[in-house]
């Protein structure tokens, strides 16, 4: 398993981190655009949900394959392991509800027998990609960056549980603490974290960790009354912003 991937901070460009992107490729290349990055210097750290949701699935997938991308497990991206590892052990048909449809159509059996070269990749991802990752961010501080939280206190606690507690590996993909108005984490043994996971109308921080995923998912969805997000969209955060951001 590999728990966590340790990155040095970057000496030629810039470092970013971007929220949830579910499928939407077409709308991360013009953020990036926005942003001006350049990927022969500048380097995307993704937190998780490459895939679902949207028509491009397999290119955000491919992403992970590009030098200048790195990314952690997202609770999508863990359905498509889990099926990988045992079909019979996954619901099919919400995995469909939920996002998979756009680009399995009627079912990943299907799809993945048609797409053998890909089926290896997400194979070989299932086995390497990191749960979390630790960036070294060039003045000594460091960044934290999984998917949905960090259930720990501890940063340095991580390593030696998360193998060994299946109920830690779900809570880093599938928790939601953010929904909680009073929510403050503050996690001791690193400077920042940072999630997605959890929609939200603008960049949010919480204690130590932020929250970044600003709504890729509601793309080409009818709003609801209640939602918070009315602009929703994908957005890339250089790793010096984040420091600047107000506490909730």
């Amino acid at each position: 398993m590999n728990v966590i991937q340790h990155v040095a901070a970057n000496q030629r460009g810039r470092d970013f981190v971007v929220g949830d992107i579910h499928g939407w490729y077409g709308p991360l290349m013009a953020e990036l655009e926005a942003v001006c990055f350049d990927p022969a210097r500048d380097r995307l750290f993704s937190v998780g949900d490459l895939i679902n949701r949207g028509p491009d699935s397999e290119r955000c997938l491919l992403l992970t394959q590009e030098p200048w991308f790195f990314a952690v497990r997202g609770n999508h991206e863990q359905i498509l392991f889990n099926w990988l590892k045992q079909p019979e052990a996954v619901d099919v048909e919400t995995w469909l509800r939920y996002g998979g449809r756009a680009w399995l159509g009627t079912g990943p059996e299907h799809y993945f027998a048609r797409h053998a070269k890909l089926r290896q990749h997400a194979e070989m991802l299932a086995e390497q990609l990191p749960w979390v990752i630790e960036l070294e961010v060039g003045d000594g501080r460091r960044i934290g960056i999984s998917h949905s939280t960090f259930p720990l206190d501890e940063w340095e606690d991580l390593a030696l549980r998360l193998p060994f507690e299946p109920a830690l590996q779900e809570a880093l993909l599938w928790e939601r603490p953010i929904k909680q108005p009073e929510f403050v984490h503050h996690v001791e043994g690193i400077d920042l974290t940072v999630h997605g996971h959890v929609v939200v109308p603008r960049v949010e921080r919480r204690g130590n960790g932020i929250y970044i995923d600003t709504g890729a998912a509601l793309f080409e969805q009818p709003l609801k009354p209640e939602s918070r997000t009315h602009n929703p969209r994908i957005t890339a955060i250089e790793l010096s912003e984040l420091f600047v951001i107000s506490a909730h």
